[in-house]
Order: C-alpha cells, then sequence, then structure tokens
C-alpha cells in the first residue's frame, strides 16, 4: 500500500510539473503566434497606402502553382541538408542521431531564430533539445556553433561573389543599398572571426571566467547549486571539440561545402516564386545573387526574422524585377514560403513534441517506481 501511496504522489507530483512546462510552452507559442499576426497587420497596413494593394489577391490567385511547388521542395531539400551537416558534425564528436531528429533539431532551430531578436534563441534552444539525448550541453554547443561557422563561411562567400558580380549593375540601377551590403558582409564576417575565437582555450577559458564572475554578482545564481561546477564541464566539454582537431579537418572541410549548396537552395525559392508570377527574362544566378545580397544586408537587424528589414529590402532590392505592379504581392508570398510557414511548423512541431515528451516521462516515472517485481511481469 505505501508503494502505491509513493508511486500515486511521485505520479502526482511529475503531472504538476509537466503541467507547468505545458503550460511555458503554450506561452512561448501563444507570442510567437501573437508575433506573427502582428507582423501580418503591419504588412497588410503598408498595403493599404500602396497602390498595388487592390491588385494582391487577384495576382496571387493567378500563380503559377507549378513552380510554387518547385519553391516547397527546394525548401524541403534545405532542410535535409540542414539536418545532413548537423549530424555529419555530431558523428565527428562520437555521437550518432537519426535523421528525424536531425530533422527535428533543423526546424527547431530555424523556429527558435525566427521567434527571437537577431536570431539569439536557436542554439541554445538545439542544445536543449539534444540534452534529452544525453548529449552534453558543451558538445552540442561547440558542435551547433561550427555549423553555425560553416553556414557562415558559405553565406559570406556566396554573398562576397554575388556582389562583385552584380556591383556594375547595382551601380547604375541601385546604389543606395550597395553601403548595406559591405556593412552586412563586414558584420557576418566579424562574426566567423568572434565564433572561430571560441574554440581557442585561452579565450573559452576567460569567457567561462567572467560567466563564472557574472553570476556571482546575482545572488539568485551565486545560490544555485552547482552552478559552477556546470560552468567548469561545459568549459570542459567545449574544449574537447580542439582536442583532437586534426581527426574533424574533414568533416569542417565537408560541412563549409555543404553549407555552400544548401546556402544556394535556400536563396532559389525567391527564383521559383519569380517564375510562378510569370517572369523568365533574368536569369537564375541573377536572381539568387540578389536574394544573397539582400540577405546579407539584413541578417544582423536586431527583429525576430528580421521582420521589417526583410520587406523594405525586398522592395529595394527587387523592384526592378517585378514590375507588373506585383511588387506587394511578391513581398506576401516570399515572406509566407521563408517565414511564416516555418514559424507555423516550429510552432505545431515543438507543442507536439513536447506533449509526447511529457508523456515519455510519466511512462518511465511510473515503471521506475513500481516494486521489481511487476517490472518483470
Amino acid at each position: 500500500m505505501e508503494n502505491y501511496e509513493k508511486i500515486e504522489a511521485e505520479l502526482s507530483q511529475q503531472g504538476q510539473l509537466s503541467q507547468k512546462q505545458q503550460k511555458k510552452e503554450r506561452r512561448k507559442i501563444y507570442w510567437s503566434m501573437l508575433y506573427i499576426v502582428a507582423t501580418i497587420i503591419a504588412v497588410l497596413l503598408f498595403g493599404l497606402f500602396n497602390q498595388q494593394f487592390g491588385n494582391v489577391f487577384h495576382t496571387i490567385m493567378n500563380l503559377t502553382p507549378g513552380f510554387l511547388t518547385l519553391g516547397v521542395i527546394v525548401s524541403l531539400i534545405y532542410f535535409l541538408f540542414e539536418c545532413e551537416i548537423f549530424r555529419l558534425l555530431l558523428r565527428s564528436q562520437g555521437y550518432h542521431v537519426k535523421v528525424s531528429t536531425g530533422l527535428k533539431n533543423a526546424l527547431i532551430g530555424l523556429y527558435y531564430s525566427y521567434i527571437t531578436p537577431s536570431s539569439t534563441g536557436g542554439q541554445p534552444m538545439q542544445a536543449a533539445y539534444l540534452l534529452r539525448d544525453k548529449i552534453p550541453v558543451g558538445i552540442s554547443t561547440a558542435v551547433l556553433i561550427i555549423k553555425f561557422v560553416c553556414f557562415q563561411c558559405a553565406f559570406v562567400l556566396v554573398s562576397a561573389v554575388s556582389f562583385i558580380g552584380m556591383y556594375g549593375k547595382l551601380t547604375a540601377e541601385n546604389p543606395g543599398i550597395i553601403p548595406f551590403i559591405i556593412l552586412g558582409l563586414v558584420v557576418n564576417g566579424g562574426s566567423i572571426l568572434f565564433f572561430i575565437s571560441l574554440f581557442f582555450k585561452p579565450v573559452l577559458h576567460l569567457l567561462c571566467r567572467f560567466v563564472k564572475w557574472l553570476a556571482g554578482k546575482f545572488r539568485f545564481l551565486k545560490k544555485r547549486q552547482n552552478l559552477f561546477e556546470s560552468i567548469d564541464r561545459f568549459e570542459v566539454d567545449f574544449g574537447s571539440y580542439t582536442d583532437d582537431f586534426r581527426g574533424k579537418q574533414k568533416s569542417l572541410v565537408a560541412g563549409v561545402l555543404l553549407s555552400i549548396p544548401q546556402f544556394i537552395l535556400q536563396m532559389s525559392v525567391i527564383y521559383f516564386i519569380f517564375r510562378a508570377f510569370g517572369y523568365h527574362d533574368v536569369s537564375y544566378w541573377e536572381i539568387v545573387a540578389v536574394q544573397s545580397l539582400l540577405q546579407v544586408s539584413v541578417s544582423f537587424m536586431p527583429m525576430p526574422g528580421a521582420s521589417g528589414a526583410q520587406e523594405i529590402g525586398f522592395s529595394s532590392f527587387f523592384k526592378n524585377y517585378f514590375v507588373n505592379d506585383d511588387l506587394y504581392a511578391a513581398v506576401m508570398v516570399w515572406r509566407f514560403f521563408t517565414y511564416y510557414l516555418v514559424v507555423i511548423a516550429g510552432a505545431v512541431l515543438v507543442v507536439t513534441d513536447q506533449f509526447w515528451y511529457r508523456r515519455k516521462e510519466l511512462r518511465e516515472a511510473t515503471r521506475s517506481s513500481l516494486p521489481t517485481d511487476e517490472k518483470n511481469a
């Protein structure tokens, strides 16, 4: 009888924790959905003052569905690249995850990046989810930063080549955007150098010392048990990436090389939207180049998903390409495919995953609380 009372008490406690966690996750989803609604309303209000607004829905209804389908397929292939590069870098650390886990992690990373300022929430949340799979936070953080560096290298490289190739046309047709492109290249290039510096152990040690010093200034953090031990353990796990760097060079080079077509695929979605609007007089590579320059110009903006900057930037960069009074419609379709659809899918995944994970925890808690003979029954 006492065992069963103990089981009920533990299950009740687990249930309360589960409910609190679910409420917390629901609040995150509500805020992200509210943010989406707010940005959509802002875009619609912008459209009301735009002469093209009256033609928007008529234009969208007449888009070519085949090209939109190709845009979706390209986006899915991009996700596969995101998954496989991540799995490749994890394997270099001796950790093997399933394809389904890699895909889930990729979508969760994009979702939290899109709803947090300056895309700061993606990697921390990915590391938190990987902790469920018994992957230490220090190791997962190191892998995720390397993944970010690989993508940034591809991002800056393709954007720099695009800038060189498009410089003459930009100077003649749209010189006002050139300073933003240069600033974007400098900022994104600087981010590569900063994150690479973290893999030098003296820099990492200095940063961890600073975090411990900062934590010591806050009483509520100072009282947390094992906080400083956790920081030391993180430093050891993170630093393990550089312990056998020669053994990881091939995976690092492969990560950069695979990130180049991945980035090009991401930039290709706008081309298929461009074709869906009935345009065919501009080459694929030019549209991809312009999209990459737009991306590098607004990627460092602090708003979640660079909202506002993306829409305004699109209007500036593509005003000479969508010339049939359909620029505003193109902005709406493009943002739906590249932003809102990802955020909605990510929100659904987070809620569903949290639900199943809590059910799994409750089942394991129930089983662990049962007497040995009942476990084996």
